[in-house]
């Protein structure tokens, strides 16, 4: 399936509020991290239905690998945290 700018524009849209609640956690746990790691493409990020007129169309959500938001956002944190305690 092909994607256009406003689908990437959407999904950059809803991962910087997903982002902005996995930086919060982070913070809590360590103040000085200033960005967050996903481990997740942004094409992981749009999902397709097929609606009428018997097409598939694109939305942005959660990717499917996760059951919703929450897992998603404590998934990001897991992954900022350990790449930071990697660096050291």
């Amino acid at each position: 399936m092909q994607f256009t700018d406003k689908d990437y524009a959407d999904a950059e849209a809803f991962r910087a509020v997903i982002y902005r609640e996995a930086l919060r956690k982070v913070q809590a746990r360590d103040a000085g991290i200033t960005a967050v790691v996903d481990p997740n493409p942004i094409e992981a990020y749009f999902l397709c239905v097929w609606d009428y007129p018997g097409a598939w169309y694109p939305y942005v959500g959660v990717p499917d690998r996760y059951r919703d938001r929450d897992a998603l956002i404590d998934d990001i944190v897991r992954h900022t945290l350990a790449q930071h305690k990697k660096r050291g």
